[in-house]
């Protein structure tokens, strides 16, 4: 019987080739795109989970309340002084390390030299916190040593080729001299921190140019975020166990202090550590001090649910198509019926041919899913293998998913056609009630509803793209070229500075301790004189350490007194210029008055006055709001040099620039990039969750295109008769178009009146993630209306001409 049954069904698959070819299709790149979109969802969740201890593993990191007692936006990272305190006083803390990255580095093997950017100093623990497998050395004496430093598998090759490199020598900026004890494999992929050094955190004694050589090892610095701090918990607890302890650990090492009012407030009211899960990180750690760029958990929840529809709207289509054909088989289940087919087995029947169609459209979305999985890689940014969908677990995931499939799509049309009665189809008198015709087009209007808010979304998210891209940052920010700056360049800057200015083509150049599109970390506090009153540290103030002709350099106003000069050399030791903000904050009423009030830095101790206020101007990404900023000189503790060039030498510019760094630093390689590359690579999640939005979009719009075409079949077929009287009787090719378009109409109304609202407050919500957004007009209500009556006269005109073209005498003879 079964034989049977998979025979017949292949017959009616070749009977009707265009109708098989478009429900085969459709299901197919519905398929396609679904599995695709969960390979990216399972890659976006599998992040840290490499780890042997990783549900054990936790990030201590600083948090502050704000006003309405909430835990506030606080950092990725923990003063170093908190680690003996808390190793000491919990035994819950089986391992605890810390971790100090530096950037824009110069590493040198003999004649080889590069910038590096994944560098971190580290405590011989972390191998005992994290997975960090070694090809060469001992995990246990690795980093025990000064000036102990492993490397991993890529940069080994890269500066020692095949040789061993153990027991040889790199060294740092020319001053600090390193020696390799051992060579790890390259962090996966799917790490939220990815590093290509290790060095050993005792080199770190004294370097830090405070005069404090306890600044990371001892007990006294509490205050300066500076360090990442990872901890293995015992097992069986939690972080959120550890976080309930942390308000009594705070109040028994630390003494309350005053606030604004003079009120003794506790520590414990002001300050928490959070214990953030490492898996977690990737997708819902967005605080300060983040080491790397990272997801989100809202984009893997909305992509899900898009693979989730697109799926749901090709199983529609399945549905709309076989209901719309089932027609040209009543008699076919009249004459089983009389023969003696029950309903089951009818159902039966016909719920196997769907699965025939789902089995087929199934091995085909596998076969697209491979020749698209590279592409795809690619857009997403991820590495993707289809191997990762063949695990056990996941074939199982998989057959579940084509059991499902095969019974959505296709159980409702077998029950549909085994209900025919077999009278009336014999009589030629097939009628049905109204509750398939509901369904149908409850299915449909569902199909655009989700089309008008795909082009909502799609619209909203372009425009805030479009605003990003254009809005006005507070400088210039084409033609700068941004070049790591080592000690060498720093060291001889005045020299550098005038070679660089020979070339023409270079008209400005400046350091400064990052550029914008960087993070304003250093905050280590300031005093300030407000209408003779002193204001110390109210607030954070991040501390822009930069050289005379930072300003200048990035076309940034200064608005109210002087900008830095040479001409006056006390500008080195005493001159701060604030921001706007930094001047609101301070209570000052204009920035006219900020000017020539006395201004104090900690950590430098440096003391001045206010020389001069900048227009507000965007140092980091959009994502943050404008913070007070004081910017003052520093060149020693620059990492960035910043070129303003001539537009179009790029090539000139590129020979001069390497020709004079190679005065300074001849074993050095020039490296650059364009500020203008910097500030797109901010918004790289938002633009590549843009492109595949987009991308689905379409591709969920033209699939529901399918359906609806299937059901202007279906209404057509219903109506042939009709439309043959109404031909007789006169009725136009235009009244017949009218006729079978208007209904299709009312179903793009519904769907408009149920995805605008959804869409808006989705959109709503999504825009919240920036500081500085576009509005929501009425320009994508409009837009999704009109591409949505547009999307179904288009697709509905093809049947309705058809029908409208049609001969009415065979109209009339029809069945």
């Amino acid at each position: 019987m079964i034989k049977n049954y998979l025979l017949t069904a292949w017959r009616n698959i070749q009977k009707s080739k265009g109708f098989s070819l478009i429900n085969i299709v459709g299901l197919a790149v519905g398929l396609t795109v679904c599995l695709l979109i969960l390979l990216y969802v399972r890659d976006e969740l599998s992040y840290d989970n490499y780890h042997t201890y990783a549900d054990r593993i936790y990030r201590i990191q600083r948090s502050w309340y704000d006003a309405d007692g909430s835990i506030g936006e606080g950092f990725a990272t923990l003063a170093p002084s908190f680690v003996p305190l808390l190793k000491n006083e919990f035994k819950e803390i089986e391992e605890i390390a810390r971790m100090f990255g530096i950037d824009n580095t110069v590493l040198k093997a003999g004649d080889i030299a590069f910038t590096e950017e994944r560098l971190f100093f580290a405590e011989p623990e972390i191998f005992k916190i994290l997975t960090i497998p070694l090809i060469r050395g001992d995990a246990e004496t690795a980093l025990n040593d000064t000036g102990a430093i492993v490397l991993s598998r890529s940069m080994a090759k890269k500066y020692f080729g095949d040789e061993d490199p153990t027991g040889k020598t790199i060294t740092m900026d020319d001053r600090l001299l390193f020696q390799v004890t051992g060579v790890m494999e390259d962090v996966p992929p799917n790490s939220h921190l990815h590093f290509d050094f290790l060095a050993s955190y005792l080199t770190l004694k004294g370097l830090s140019g405070s005069g404090d050589n306890d600044y990371f090892h001892g007990t006294r610095n509490f205050s300066d975020n500076v360090t990442a701090v990872y901890a293995r918990l015992a097992k069986d607890v939690k972080g959120s166990d550890m976080e309930a302890k942390i308000p009594a650990f705070l109040d028994r090492h630390f003494p309350a202090r005053k606030d604004d009012q003079g009120r003794l407030v506790k520590i414990s009211s002001v300050v928490f550590l959070r214990f953030m899960a490492v898996k977690d990180i990737h997708l819902r750690s967005h605080t300060r001090k983040e080491f790397e760029l990272n997801s989100d958990i809202r984009y893997v929840a909305l992509f899900t649910v898009i693979a989730l529809f697109i799926l749901a709207i090709a199983c529609i289509n399945f549905m709309n198509l076989s209901t719309a054909r089932a027609t040209k088989r009543a008699k076919e289940v009249g004459l089983r019926k009389v023969v003696g087919a029950t309903r089951q087995t009818l159902a039966v029947q016909f719920l196997g041919e769907s699965f025939l169609i789902t089995f087929i459209a199934f091995v085909l979305a596998l076969a697209l899913a491979v020749v698209a999985l590279s592409s795809f890689s690619q857009f997403t940014g991820h590495y993707l293998s289809l191997s990762q969908a063949f695990t056990p677990k996941n074939i199982l995931v998989l057959a579940a998913g084509f059991l499902v499939t095969g019974l959505v799509a296709g159980l409702y049309p077998s029950l549909y056609v085994a209900s025919y009665r077999p009278a009336t189809i014999l009589k030629g008198e097939l009628t049905r009630g109204t509750g398939g015709v509901v369904l149908r087009r409850a299915l449909i209007v569902f199909q655009f509803a989700i089309s008008i808010a795909l082009i909502f979304c799609i619209s909203i998210i372009s425009s805030q793209m479009r605003f990003i891209q254009n809005t006005d940052l507070g400088f210039d920010r084409e033609n700068i070229l941004l070049i790591p700056a080592d000690r060498q360049i720093i060291s001889h800057w005045p020299d550098v500075k005038n070679a660089l200015l020979q070339e023409g083509s270079i008209l400005a150049a400046t350091l400064s301790k990052r550029a914008p599109s960087g993070r304003l970390l250093d905050s280590p506090g300031f005093q300030a004189e407000v209408y003779g009153k002193q204001v110390r540290s109210a607030f954070e103030m991040p501390h822009n350490r930069v050289e005379h002709d930072f300003f200048k350099t990035y076309g940034m106003k200064i608005i109210a007194g002087r900008d830095f000069s040479l001409e006056y050399p006390t500008d080195e030791q005493e001159a701060f210029i604030l921001n706007e903000t930094a001047v609101r904050q301070l209570g000052f009423k204009s920035p006219q008055e900020a000017v020539g009030t006395v201004f104090e830095t900690f950590a430098p101790d440096k003391k001045g006055r206010v020389i001069g206020v900048v227009r507000d101007f965007n140092y980091e990404s959009l994502h943050q709001t404008i913070v007070p900023i004081v910017t003052y000189i520093a060149p020693i503790q620059a990492n960035t040099l910043s070129l303003r060039i001539a537009s179009g030498s790029l090539s000139k510019v590129e020979k001069h620039v390497k020709d004079v760094l190679d005065r300074f630093r001849p074993a050095g390689s020039l490296e650059y990039d364009f500020l203008n590359d910097r500030l797109a690579a901010l918004y790289r999640n938002e633009e590549r969750t843009m492109n595949m939005f987009s991308a689905f979009s379409i591709l969920a719009i033209l699939i529901g295109c399918l359906g609806l075409l299937g059901l202007a079949t279906y209404s057509a077929e219903q109506r042939t008769k009709e439309i043959g009287v109404r031909k007789v009787l006169g009725a136009s090719v235009s009244n017949i178009m009218l006729l079978l378009s208007r209904e299709f109409t009312k179903w793009v109304i519904a769907a408009n009146i149920i995805a605008w609202p959804l869409a808006y407050l989705g959109m709503r919500r999504w825009l919240q993630n920036f500081a500085y957004r576009t509005a929501i007009g009425l320009e994508p209500f409009l837009l999704s209306a009109v591409l949505a009556f547009c999307i179904a006269l288009i697709t509905v005109s093809y049947q309705s001409i058809k029908s409208a073209l049609a001969d009415p005498v065979k109209s009339l003879r029809y069945e």
